[in-house]
């Protein structure tokens, strides 16, 4: 394997790697922390940076727990749907605010939480549920896209048992590496089109321009998650995808831009994703 690569990509994993040791050792240092809330736009790597979190806190002798956000989601039939028709599966009116905020209120008073599980097959939750009851130093991260939206709280918590931490990806070039992300996850996942991806964005940004954006200046850490080596990873198959999008599509002039930014970059192999990384998220 490429050395200079390797090196390379070790750099670009490093500030990532940095930014969460820090959280951790903040969470150590003042164990009246009982809430990790971890916010972000879609694809913005949420769900391994809770991992990887919950397991480092664990592994420094604080027990912790991880709940998703997504567990609230509306069942089927009290779902509340765009003006075009479509379900909401976006917006903070998409979750049972009400459940989020007794199983928060339960967490943070030593009670035993009821903490739901959402079938996403039969877009509803289950029976079952998980319980959560936090002991003396025990810590629990919740993670979804409106995690720092104040409303999910039935009064305001104390200030000291809450930490507040917003990721985000920005390349610094005004190209949109999330969506990006999403793109090729989206194809290789569900056999989703460029189009397709396109056409879902435009709720996406509107519902993070509303709801989950104006609350990153709460956040107690900002992390920026792109790795500019994941252009290497993710670019031979998301220039392929930005090739089919049509001179007739509304979206054709923002493909042919991000064609033009992506092109550039030469192909990196997969073999050379670290173990562990965040951009397993995306493949």
């Amino acid at each position: 394997m490429n050395r200079e690569i390797i090196e390379k990509i070790k750099r670009d994993e490093s500030g990532y790697e940095s930014a969460l040791a820090k959280i951790v050792e903040t969470v150590i240092n003042n164990k009246k922390i009982k809430l990790i809330l971890i916010a972000g736009g879609s694809c913005a790597g949420k769900t391994t940076t809770t991992r990887k979190l919950c397991e480092t806190i664990n592994a420094s002798g604080r027990r912790a727990y991880t709940v998703s956000l997504d567990d609230y989601y509306r069942n089927l039939d009290e779902s509340v749907y765009l003006p075009d028709g479509t379900r909401d599966i976006e917006s903070i009116n998409s979750l049972r605010i009400d459940l989020i905020r007794e199983s928060f209120s339960a967490l943070l008073s030593g009670e035993e939480a009821k903490i739901p599980m959402f079938d996403f097959k039969t877009k509803s939750r289950t029976d079952d549920y998980r319980r959560i009851k936090l002991c003396e130093g025990d810590v629990v991260l919740i993670e979804g896209l409106h995690a720092l939206n104040l409303t999910l709280f039935e009064q305001a918590p104390e200030e000291n048992s809450i930490l507040r931490i917003y990721l985000y990806a920005d390349a610094g070039d005004g190209s949109d590496c999330r969506f990006v992300r999403r793109m090729v996850r989206d194809s290789r996942h569900r056999a989703a089109s460029a189009e397709h991806t396109y056409n879902l964005w435009d709720n996406v940004r509107a519902s993070e321009l509303e709801s989950i954006d104006p609350f990153r200046e709460y956040a107690d850490f900002k992390i920026n998650t792109f790795f500019p080596y994941e252009r290497g990873i993710l670019n031979d198959d998301a220039i392929s995808l930005l090739k089919t999008v049509g001179k007739d599509s509304r979206h054709y002039e923002n493909a042919q831009r991000l064609i033009e930014i992506l092109s550039p970059v030469p192909q990196i192999s997969d073999d050379y994703i670290p173990d562990n990384s965040l951009m397993y998220e995306f493949l």
